[in-house]
């Protein structure tokens, strides 16, 4: 027994010098510069602890090619092996997706993902979406994507007809073109697949040894986490909106300095992400131009015209925005026709509220005494001034009838210190 015991702790403590590490990488979401800073970070870290092989798990709609070409060249200089496996079941790899599965060392897909529509899209002030620079942009495209089918041994007539035309296929598809290496139903299907598989890693040709695969899954760090959730256009977009109403609020309510912290902090994410996504800034100067309409209807009354011409401006500018980007750059209906009806509710609402103020019966100063009940301290009569006792305090009244001291009065007029009053209908 004792000898069993001393096998199973050396069994322990030992196994994990002869485990074959295999760094796990998750890309979930639009590629962007946080999604490059991580995975380029995940393959430093591999190669300096000289894992077995790296493993990115992908499922894209796309994203900027510019963090594309930076996650394709840090896996095409990797000295450690890289997988790209597209999963789970129902993830896809579209647009740059496809450059990054395409430029990998072993390309494999779950049953019910799809790859394909790599077509290059530009948008925004400052870019040329001429005939001609679309052209050179997708060319260019083309030529890189089948150098990397090339280079991968895969097939490169495809890889042209998906940048060209837009092509999409399913895994089983892609196995059968020559476009991934495999299939596989879930990670361990895939390592055991792959083990003792020969596959080129620079100029050398080496197998895969993973016999014992210990997987070591990297995270995003924190930083990486937040930048990478606010380059969401519909979260970017949310928070150009709440920037915006809480700079109001503070101007409103000067020193109430919560909506101004946030205000700022919601502003400053927001042109963030702004700066990286493909965004027309027209659409931004139409959203405020919205916003100061709301505005205008209450300090000057517009009879409704003022709202319904933010109404118009705020969803002009929201659907301008990220007009003419890829998909999964722009912003989803159902996060812009919401919140413009909230926001033009809000105001609405303000609005009625100023407007029923305007009707109510001023409350103050002299004025607010004016249909005020007062109890007669003193008598009052046509040809003498009298005391009454209203609001706490003391005033001379004058009456056109003759009143007697413990009734009920009201003022209907006030001139300087004294007040003209008559007999209340009270009781």
């Amino acid at each position: 027994m004792k000898k069993l015991l001393k096998i199973f702790i050396l069994l322990f403590v030992f196994t994990p010098l002869f485990s074959s590490d295999i760094i796990v990488l998750t890309i979930d979401g639009a590629i962007d510069p946080p999604i490059a800073e991580y995975i380029c970070g995940g393959i430093e870290q591999a190669n300096n602890s000289n894992s077995r092989l790296i493993l990115i798990l992908l499922d894209t709609p796309g994203g900027l090619m510019s963090s594309m070409k930076n996650i394709v060249n840090c896996i095409i200089h990797s000295d450690i092996p890289v997988s790209v496996f597209v999963y789970p079941k129902g993830a896809r790899a579209a647009s740059a997706g496809v450059f990054i599965s395409m430029s990998s060392n072993i390309a494999a897909m779950a049953p019910g993902t799809h790859l394909g529509a790599a077509h290059p899209v530009s948008i925004g002030i400052g870019s040329d979406t001429s005939s001609t620079m679309k052209e050179k942009v997708t060319n260019d495209a083309i030529a890189w994507l089948r150098s990397l089918a090339q280079l991968r041994k895969r097939n490169p007539d495809w890889a042209e007809r998906t940048v060209k035309f837009s092509e999409s296929i399913t895994a089983s598809e892609a196995e059968s073109l020559k476009i991934i290496d495999l299939t596989a139903d879930n990670i361990d299907d895939l390592i055991a697949k792959i083990n003792h598989r020969k596959i080129a890693v620079g100029d050398t040709t080496t197998e895969l040894d993973i016999d014992n695969p210990h997987l070591i899954y990297v995270d995003m760090n924190i930083p990486q986490k937040f930048l990478h959730t606010i380059l969401n256009p519909n979260l970017a977009y949310l928070l150009l909106i709440l920037g915006l109403v809480c700079i109001y609020l503070e101007l409103q309510h000067p020193g109430a300095i919560l909506p101004g912290v946030l205000g700022v902090i919601s502003l400053f994410s927001a042109f963030y992400a702004f700066q990286i996504l493909p965004v027309n800034y027209i659409g931004v100067l139409f959203i405020i131009a919205g916003i100061i309409m709301f505005i205008l209807e209450i300090k000057i009354p517009g009879f409704g015209l003022l709202t319904t011409g933010g109404i118009v401006s705020m969803l002009f500018g929201s659907f301008m925005l990220t007009s003419g980007a890829s998909p999964e750059m722009r912003i989803d209906w159902w996060t812009i026709v919401p919140t413009v009806l909230f926001i033009a509710l809000l105001f609405i609402f303000v609005i009625a509220k100023a407007l029923l103020i305007q009707t109510k019966k001023v409350a103050t100063g002299y004025d607010g005494l004016i249909g005020e009940i007062g109890e007669v301290i003193q008598d009052i009569s046509p040809d003498s001034i009298g005391k009454i006792s209203a609001h706490g305090e003391i005033w001379n009244a004058k009456s056109d009838e003759s009143i007697k001291k413990g009734e009920q009065v009201e003022i209907v007029k006030i001139n300087g210190m004294l007040v003209r009053v008559k007999i209340s209908n009270i009781d």
